[in-house]
């Protein structure tokens, strides 16, 4: 392996954590999102509409993957399952309250009373790969420097 497939590889791990990052920072930017309601998940996608204003906020997981000459390439999945329930805390007359026989009966938008679904999004976790991507790809760009100064003292040893 030569310095420059070491060059690459850096440069596909650098571009992997980027990667990492951004799907981390996607999910805490959604994390108070409306989310898929499992009877939502089976229910094809209407092509027209976007995917949150249909289902709701999906959220993503990157997993980087050894590439066979050398390198990382990283791929998004989502997170299983999608969203977890949640009672809701709105006032009655938000949730469609309705009177039978003396008794309320709250329905969230799910149909589920008193239920609605936010992400399934753990934030430690979430912390946890921001501050790991950010150290992947200080470490990655250490090796492309590391690379680039090898290559440099050979020139300056052949000239």
């Amino acid at each position: 392996m030569s310095f420059i497939d070491g060059i690459g590889s850096a440069l596909s791990g650098a571009a992997a954590a980027t990667n990492r990052f951004n799907v981390s920072a996607n999910n805490v930017a959604n994390i108070q999102s409306r989310g898929v309601a499992p009877e939502e998940t089976n229910r094809p996608q209407d092509s027209t509409a976007q995917p949150d204003e249909t289902q709701g906020f999906q959220p993503l997981r990157a997993i980087d993957q050894s590439q066979e000459g050398g390198g990382v390439q990283s791929t998004t999945r989502p997170i299983s399952p999608s969203s977890i329930p949640v009672l809701q805390e709105s006032a009655p007359e938000e949730q469609g309250e309705t009177q039978t026989g003396g008794q309320q009966q709250q329905t969230g938008e799910t149909g589920q009373e008193g239920v609605s679904f936010l992400p399934n999004v753990d934030p430690a976790n979430e912390v946890v790969q921001q501050i790991t991507s950010q150290r992947q790809f200080e470490a990655n760009l250490r090796t492309v420097q590391t690379g680039l100064q090898l290559n440099q003292s050979l020139l300056d040893i052949n000239s």
